[in-house]
C-alpha cells in the first residue's frame, strides 16, 4: 500500500462523515431542552431520551462488523445514513419522550452502521504505520462540526423552530449516503460470519474497557452540558461545545502523530488523567468560565484516547476481520454514551449535576490506576510487532 494517506477517495469519505455528524451534532443542544422544557422531563428523562442511541447502536454494533466485513463497507454507510436521517427528521413528529427514545433508538442503529463502515473504510484506506494518525483525521469530522452545528441547531430552534432542527439534521444525514458511495464494496472473498459466541471481537475488549472508563464522564457532559450551563448563568451555553471542538480540531491537526510516537499506554494515561481533572473542575468550579476550562481539559483527554486505542484494535485484527473488530471497539464507546447520561442524570435528581460529573471522574480515576494491567497482553503483542515482521499483513 503507497505511504500517502490524504488521497481524494480518504477525503471524500472523512466529506460524507462531516455531512452526517453536522446533523447529528445539530441536535446536542436541542435535544435537552426539548425534553425537559416541551415534553416535561426531568434529569433521569433527558439522559435516557440522549443516550437510548448509545444504547440501541451498543446491542446492534457486534452484528454490524461481520456484515461489512461480508456485504463491504459502502452497504452500511449508505444504509445507515438514509435510516439515520430518517429517524432524525421523524422527530418533528414526537409528542411524548417514550417517541423520542424510541426515534433515538431507531438512529442509533443506523449510526452504527455509519460509524463502523466509514472508519472501516478509512483504515482500508490508511498505511499501516498511519493507524492513528487516520483516526486522528478521520475523528476531526465528528470534533470539527462541533463548531458550528451547535451552533446551527441553537439558531434554528431560536429563529424558527425545533421541528425545523429535526428535518435539516436529516437532510444533512441523508445527503451523506450519495459521497458515501465512494467506500469499498464487498471484498472478492467474503469471510464466514463468525458463532454468535464471537461476536464481540477479541482484539477489541481490553481496549474498549479503557474506551468505555474514560468516555463515561464525557458523554454525559455531552448530554447535560447546556443545562449545566443553564443553571450555571451562561446566556449561550452552546458556546461550550465551540471551545471543546476548537481545542480538539487543533490538537487533532497539529499533534496527529503523538499517540502513534507515544505509544498506547502512555496516551492512554494522559487522556484518563485529562478526563479527571475536567470532571472534578466542572464539580468543584460551577461559573462560567469553569464550564469552558473544564471543556478544554476534557478536549485533551478526548483528543487522544480514541485514536491510541482504535489503532491498537486494528494492529490485532486480521484484515479479514477488521469491520467486525471495530464494530466490538465502538459498542464500548455506545455503552458510554448509552448509559453515561442516564447515571448522571439519575445521580443529579437525587443532588446535582456537579456530584454526578464527580461520580465519573472517580470511574476515570480508576481505569487511570488500573491502565497497564486492563490493556496486558494487547501491549506486550503491539511491542513485539513493532520489533520484527508483521505476519499478518
Amino acid at each position: 500500500m503507497s505511504a500517502r494517506l490524504l488521497t481524494p477517495r480518504f477525503l471524500a469519505l472523512c466529506g460524507a462523515a462531516s455531512l452526517y455528524f453536522l446533523g447529528l451534532n445539530m441536535t446536542l443542544p436541542v435535544l435537552p431542552l426539548f425534553v425537559q422544557e416541551e415534553l416535561g422531563g426531568r434529569n433521569l428523562e433527558v439522559g435516557i431520551a440522549v443516550s437510548s442511541f448509545g444504547l440501541a447502536a451498543a446491542f446492534i454494533r457486534p452484528f454490524i462488523g461481520p456484515l461489512g466485513d461480508r456485504l463491504g463497507r459502502r452497504t452500511l454507510v449508505v444504509a445507515g445514513t438514509i435510516l439515520a436521517g430518517a429517524a432524525t427528521a421523524s422527530t418533528a413528529l414526537a409528542s411524548s419522550i417514550p417517541a423520542v427514545i424510541a426515534i433515538r433508538g431507531v438512529t442509533g442503529v443506523g449510526e452504527a452502521a455509519v460509524f463502523v463502515g466509514i472508519a472501516s473504510s478509512i483504515q482500508d484506506l490508511s498505511p499501516d504505520h498511519r493507524r492513528a494518525e487516520s483516526a486522528s483525521y478521520f475523528s476531526l469530522t465528528i470534533y470539527g462540526t462541533l463548531l458550528v452545528g451547535p451552533l446551527l441547531g441553537g439558531w434554528l430552534r431560536d429563529e424558527y423552530s425545533t421541528d425545523l432542527v429535526w428535518i435539516v439534521a436529516g437532510l444533512l444525514a441523508i445527503s451523506a449516503a450519495v459521497v458515501g458511495m465512494t467506500a469499498p464494496g464487498p471484498p472478492d472473498v467474503r469471510p464466514p460470519f463468525p458463532p454468535f459466541r464471537r461476536l464481540i471481537h477479541p482484539a477489541a475488549i481490553r481496549p474498549g474497557f479503557m474506551l468505555f472508563a474514560g468516555l463515561l464522564g464525557y458523554t454525559g457532559f455531552l448530554a447535560f452540558a447546556v443545562l449545566h450551563g443553564e443553571r450555571i448563568g451562561m446566556e449561550n451555553p452552546e458556546q461550550i461545545f465551540v471551545v471543546f471542538g476548537a481545542i480538539v480540531i487543533f490538537l487533532r491537526v497539529f499533534a496527529a502523530r503523538l499517540p502513534d510516537r507515544l505509544g498506547p499506554l502512555l496516551t492512554t494515561r494522559i487522556s484518563l488523567s485529562s478526563g479527571v481533572v475536567g470532571l472534578v473542575t466542572l464539580f468543584l468550579w460551577q461559573q462560567p468560565a469553569g464550564a469552558f476550562a473544564a471543556a478544554a481539559i476534557l478536549a485533551v483527554a478526548q483528543t487522544f484516547l480514541f485514536p491510541a486505542l482504535f489503532a491498537l484494535v486494528v494492529d490485532r485484527a486480521p484484515d479479514p476481520e477488521r469491520s467486525q473488530a471495530i464494530g466490538s471497539f465502538s459498542m464500548f464507546f455506545d455503552l458510554a454514551f448509552g448509559l453515561g447520561g442516564p447515571i448522571i442524570g439519575a445521580i443529579s435528581d437525587q443532588s446535582s449535576l456537579g456530584v454526578g460529573f464527580l461520580a465519573s471522574a472517580g470511574v476515570a480515576a480508576v481505569a487511570l490506576v488500573s491502565a497497564r494491567w486492563v490493556l496486558g497482553d494487547a501491549l506486550i503483542s503491539t511491542t513485539q510487532d513493532d520489533i520484527g515482521p508483521r505476519s499478518r499483513r
